[in-house]
């Protein structure tokens, strides 16, 4: 005990604190051969079973679920060199019980040259988690390095086959649309492995769902994250370095052996390099602490038990789970500071061209100097033109100065210009050359579905609120009802709608209905504005589409037009809009619990963790620097799983609007987290980081390895829909709740900033 002792007297590690909060009592069952730490709610009893040889493994089983057993806890891995990896493991030599609910337990594992490793387990439980805190001590130094895991074995009766695996970010069940290569993707589960290094994950969890509904999620409940700049980059296929203090979560099944799963410390996982059909095998990156006197080798792992649960479900409790451990702290921002920023910068980048005004497709957050691609003004997505002008009217409507109405005047004049260079339906694109007028020819501004729908939704929207102004805008509203129009005559039998059309033309370029979810928002609202009710009926058939083909499974696809049908936050971003506004229109209940299914997918994409950036970086060349919190980031695609964004800011209203159908004071959380913890790298007066000025912020940045490692980005570019989100953050929960607004924007009580009490 004198280890944990002085770990307790230090105060210096969180897993302390986690140990020691017992929440009621469970009293120990003991006979010779089983000591019982408690039972679980789905019936099931954690316990240590001492075999022949006298040595303890660890079982739990007597429920309706598949059994997990360990007889053999205590598990090393050594590496000399490729050529000499060994695993070393041993069941506990120890097991003594002390306070209810908590178990000691001892195993010493000899190796060359004399080294001992002395592992020290604390295993506790708590209703239906049970959590393990370990600190492994070397005695001894030698050659090469080490590394320790936790893990458990499924009954034998369960195949690969029978599971289904979450991994937030990366994977949802289904890996089909996460890529072939990914993380998450259908190479790792031919193979069946899926081995995720927490450092690319917005939460470090990963769950195990089992047929008939039983499910184990594990959970690091006090991550670190620490990593070196050369470690982040992956150059190096082994590396041996104490400061390295992240693991690796996941499932597996090697042949002869049932399905595993468990976590590994530090990090080492296997990644498939190279382009889609590459012949390549995969690549292991191993990671491991010296052997060597004194190396701090602790961590935890917690494990929850579920019963009776749909994946969906599995994904939203175990996700509430790891938020309510991690207590993700939102840092409080200046709302209304960041407003006029935000506002005041995107009215700056307005160019007006032989009478054409519009927004800018890129520019440079750090240097003068104009991309090829520049005059592009796009809809929807990325671009958002209508959606940067909406906000533009929306502050001169705020402000009847000559600041705000020339920030009107602005608005008005992108919204004409988009209009007479896109006047005909089907579209020729979905943006123009601001420099000649003329539709611009590229992928990215192709007829896609999402791009179109999404600005035009925006414009009905401001079509609605400017009337209610007493203004009219007829060639709004025509130009809308032309598209939506067109749009009925290309929904199919099924519900859905192409993802993408040749320019000009009918002809589909890309059938698959995945995006079918993006038009429903648009033909609510062109129902309740016409009456006409072939709208309505239109956007029912497309959201039960989407919602019968992936949503009933937990899943989303196909947000990101530049990532066809992957797995992505923006299509549950995009779905939690399409369900929410049937339910605000027919008030059928089922569109507001399938709602909260695509909320409950989206948030999982949020870091709700603070990963360090790299220890020996040089914050001048991180593009995210050294001590912003990463909470609030979130993941992209389930194909590029580590790499991260702000869009989901964009949904803080469609959050708050579920708290208040649902009181559900989670959603409330979220909705508080995305308003203030997502415009971290904004630049503003006394922040302004490396940026060329205040108001700017670049698009994307590299969480997970890989790349240019830890906190480096692919580019430094502004887009619109960095500014339109973040605006839209503001101004769209103020307009749906000005009160609740207001709670929302002034500064967090402590009861508020951590889990949902």
């Amino acid at each position: 005990m004198r280890l944990f002792k002085s770990w307790r007297a230090s105060q210096l590690d969180r897993c302390l604190a986690l140990s020691l909060v017992l929440v009621g009592s469970t009293a120990f069952a003991q006979s010779g051969d089983r000591v019982e730490l408690g039972r679980l709610p789905t019936g099931a009893a954690v316990a240590f079973v001492r075999s022949a040889t006298g040595q303890w493994g660890v079982a739990i089983d007597g429920a309706a679920a598949p059994a997990f057993r360990q007889p053999q806890p205590a598990r090393i891995e050594l590496y000399r060199s490729d050529d000499d990896m060994r695993t070393l493991a041993a069941g506990y030599t120890r097991v003594e019980p002390s306070i209810a609910g908590t178990v000691d337990a001892r195993a010493e594992i000899p190796s060359d040259g004399g080294v001992v490793f002395r592992v020290w387990d604390r295993w506790t439980i708590d209703g239906a988690v049970a959590t393990v805190h370990r600190i492994i001590e070397v005695n001894g130094n030698a050659p090469g390095g080490f590394g320790s895991s936790v893990e458990l074995t499924v009954d034998p009766s369960v195949d690969w086959g029978d599971v289904s695996c979450l991994a937030p970010g990366a994977l949802y069940g289904d890996p089909t649309y996460d890529g072939e290569r990914s993380p998450g993707g259908t190479l790792n589960h031919a193979a069946r492995r899926f081995l995720l290094r927490e450092d690319m994950l917005p939460a470090p969890l990963f769950a195990v769902s089992f047929k008939g509904g039983a499910s184990v999620a594990m959970l690091n409940p006090a991550p670190r994250g620490d990593s070196t700049v050369e470690e982040t980059r992956l150059t190096q296929a082994v590396m041996i370095d104490a400061r390295i203090q992240f693991g690796a979560l996941g499932a597996w099944q090697t042949e002869g052996r049932p399905v595993e799963f468990g976590f590994r410390f530090p990090g080492s996982a296997s990644l498939y390099v190279g382009p889609p059909g590459a012949q390549t095998p995969p690549r292991w990156i191993r990671r491991y602490h010296p052997i060597a006197a004194g190396t701090a080798h602790r961590y935890a792992v917690s494990f929850r038990f579920g019963q009776q649960e749909s994946f969906r479900e599995l994904t939203r409790d175990s996700w509430r789970w790891a938020w309510e451990t991690l207590r993700p702290e939102v840092t409080p921002i200046d709302v209304e500071q960041m407003r006029r920023v935000l506002i005041d910068h995107l009215a700056a980048q307005a160019v007006t061209i032989d009478g054409r005004t519009g927004i800018p497709f890129v520019r440079s957050t750090v240097v003068n100097q104009q991309q090829w691609n520049w005059t592009m003004i796009a809809m929807g997505f990325v671009g958002k033109t209508i959606e940067c002008a909406d906000q533009l009217l929306r502050e001169g409507d705020r402000d009847p100065s000559e600041r705000g109405q020339k920030m009107r005047q602005t608005g008005l004049a992108i919204i004409q210009s988009l209009i007479e260079a896109l006047p005909t339906v089907p579209l020729q694109g979905t943006g123009y050359d601001l420099a000649t007028g003329k539709p611009w020819d590229h992928i990215w501004l192709a007829p896609w579905l999402r791009n179109a729908t999404e600005d035009m939704r925006v414009l009905i929207r401001a079509y609605q609120r400017e009337r209610a102004f007493g203004r009219s805008h007829p060639e709004w509203f025509n130009w809308v009802k032309t598209y939506a129009d067109w749009l009925l005559g290309q929904q199919r039998a099924d519900g859905s709608f192409p993802r993408r059309w040749k320019v000009g033309s009918n002809e589909v370029a890309e059938p698959t209905g995945t995006t079918s979810y993006c038009p429903v928002p648009l033909l609510v609202l062109m129902s309740d504005e016409t009456g006409d009710p072939r709208y309505q009926q239109a956007a029912l058939r497309a959201a039960e589409f989407v919602w019968t083909s992936w949503g009933v499974r937990g899943l989303y696809i196909g947000g990101a037009s530049d990532n066809p049908n992957i797995t992505d936050k923006e299509a549950g971003m995009l779905s939690l809009e399409a369900f929410l506004s049937l339910y605000e229109s027919t008030h059928d209940a089922k569109w507001l619990e399938r709602a909260r299914a695509a909320a409950d997918f989206a948030e999982t994409w949020m870091w709700i963790w603070n990963l360090p950036m790299p220890l020996d970086a040089n914050d001048a060349d991180l593009r995210w620097k050294k001590g912003v919190p990463t909470i609030g980031l979130q993941g992209i695609t389930a194909l590029h799983s580590g790499s991260a964004d702000e869009y989901l800011d964009w949904s803080a209203p469609a959050y708050a609007k579920l708290y208040t159908l649902t009181q559900d004071q989670h959603y409330l959380d979220v909705a508080r987290l995305l308003l203030h913890a997502t415009k971290s790298m904004v630049a503003l007066p006394g922040r302004q980081y490396d940026l060329k000025g205040i108001g700017w912020q670049q698009e994307g940045f590299r969480l997970g390895p890989g790349g240019g490692g830890r906190g480096t980005s692919g580019h430094r570019f502004w887009l619109p829909w960095i500014s339109a989100n973040h605006l839209y953050s503001i101004t769209g929960l103020e307009e749906h709740d000005p009160e609740l607004f207001q709670l929302l924007a002034g500064k967090p009580s402590p009861s508020a900033t951590g889990a949902t009490r």
